[in-house]
């Protein structure tokens, strides 16, 4: 075995910081000082010999690309501690164990799924979820391929969907940035305003990164500066924060404390919720999984739908 750089508890106090993005809920929720709270994440972050989280005094804690990664490999890790756990509590019935795999979203993963898996891990044992978390993309046939179980996923309103796909919510899109952009000039802000602002595109070269540039000039926009790119939505969103640049973005990727500093600055496209179940005969566990996912999303207030067409009962 392995001599792992870290203990089960630092782990324990690193999910619940990014699942509060607090240091005193964390705290709260694992009945321990906040104090120790942020000793416990620095000994974990020295003893990986990486920067995991960025603090700013008065700001949530916010992920680094290291961090972003790492919380990713921690999933996999519980999935896994659960699967050995299990083999208690199932005994001889471990043959009959429920194995997934589910194609979602990165922001959907981390900002509305991850913060609930360990509960519903927890009171599924015989049910394993395995996650391929990817940013947004145009291509869906890989997906009903029948590699996945289950899909869910944001995409371009204005792009064709396959249709065994269903498209479960619409969700508002556009040029995002911090308020300061918006001083003196009437929202939404014009094409020749947008394209002098400084830009935050997706990672160069990628699919997403020609979509963005697609869809700006359909609009009329031609960014004349770029000041970074990045496939992590987290960090995006950060930067957005702190007044670096604007995106392209849907506002549900936002967290909830930067919607008031972060605000649509002119439309560009909407997105929708769209939702894939490859057809399943005989175990109604396939059931219990679809209603966790779709409720962790239709049933949390920070999910702001403009409508939600052909929602299924939950």
């Amino acid at each position: 075995m392995i001599s792992l750089p870290f203990t089960l508890r630092q782990l324990d106090v690193f999910s619940a910081l990014c699942a509060t993005r607090s240091f005193r809920r964390a705290a709260e929720r694992l009945g321990i000082s906040q104090a120790s709270v942020s000793n416990q994440v620095k000994a974990l972050e020295e003893q990986l010999g990486v920067t995991l989280l960025l603090r700013q005094k008065g700001k949530k804690p916010t992920l680094t690309a290291e961090g972003l990664a790492f919380l990713d490999d921690l999933d996999s890790f519980n999935a896994a501690a659960h699967r050995l756990a299990a083999y208690r509590r199932l005994g001889k019935r471990h043959q009959n164990r429920l194995h997934l795999r589910i194609r979602i979203g990165e922001g959907l993963m981390d900002n509305f799924i991850h913060p609930r898996l360990n509960g519903f891990l927890g009171e599924h044992p015989d049910i394993s979820l395995q996650f391929d978390a990817q940013p947004p993309s145009g291509t869906l046939r890989d997906i009903v391929s029948g590699q996945y179980d289950f899909a869910l996923l944001h995409h371009r309103s204005d792009h064709p969907i396959d249709p065994e796909f269903r498209t479960i919510a619409l969700l508002r899109g556009g040029i995002y940035g911090h308020r300061k952009f918006a001083a003196g000039h009437e929202l939404p802000l014009r094409a020749e305003r947008v394209s002098e602002l400084p830009f935050i595109l997706p990672a160069r070269g990628s699919p997403q990164e020609q979509q963005v540039h697609l869809s700006l000039n359909h609009k009329g926009i031609v960014p004349r500066t770029v000041i970074g790119h990045t496939q992590y939505f987290d960090v995006m969103a950060s930067m957005l924060a702190q007044g670096l640049g604007v995106a392209s973005f849907a506002e549900v990727i936002l967290p909830q404390d930067m919607r008031e500093t972060v605000i649509l600055l002119p439309p560009l496209h909407n997105w929708v919720l769209i939702w894939y179940r490859r057809e399943h005969t005989g175990d109604d566990r396939k059931d219990t999984v679809e209603r966790f996912l779709l409720s962790s999303l239709l049933d949390d207030p920070n999910y702001p739908t403009i409508t939600a067409p052909d929602a299924p009962a939950h």
